[in-house]
């Protein structure tokens, strides 16, 4: 029972996926956009990549100085049949976390649009993560 239960997330992803015909299936090594509640499926396997939402916008505005660059966070949701479907954090600074493990795919975050600017809110449903899976090193 606890199996079934913890691949339930897996699996309502997947479905998602598979439901809609108009939702995408990209090739490994391919970059993709998606908007936040986005999904594809990488074709030929059973893995499948959500974009939940982008949290703590703090990248330095285009038309500003800034010490620092600041950060922006990708929350992801990645599923396979299986394993448990698993929340994921990219990071969009350079000396943060841009690529993570799930199984033998390895996901990177290779650019978060639009780039802020100062005095200009960014609606959330208007960012698009640039995204890529790989096989990871070693598969």
């Amino acid at each position: 029972m606890i199996r079934a239960a913890a691949a339930l997330p897996a699996l309502l992803l997947l479905a998602e996926c598979a439901e809609n015909p108009a939702a995408p299936s990209v090739l490994a090594g391919q970059e993709f956009q998606l908007r936040p509640g986005e999904s594809v499926a990488l074709k030929g396997s059973d893995l499948s990549v959500r974009l939940d939402a982008v949290a703590s916008d703090s990248r330095c505005p285009a038309d500003a100085l800034c010490v620092t660059l600041g950060d922006a966070q990708a929350i992801l949701t990645v599923a396979r049949v299986s394993l448990p479907a698993t929340s994921l954090t990219l990071h969009t600074a350079p000396d943060q976390a841009r690529r993570a493990s799930f199984g033998d795919w390895s996901l990177t975050l290779t650019r978060l649009d639009p780039y802020p600017y100062a005095g200009v809110r960014i609606a959330p449903r208007d960012y698009r993560a640039t995204l890529r899976v790989d096989r990871a090193p070693g598969s």
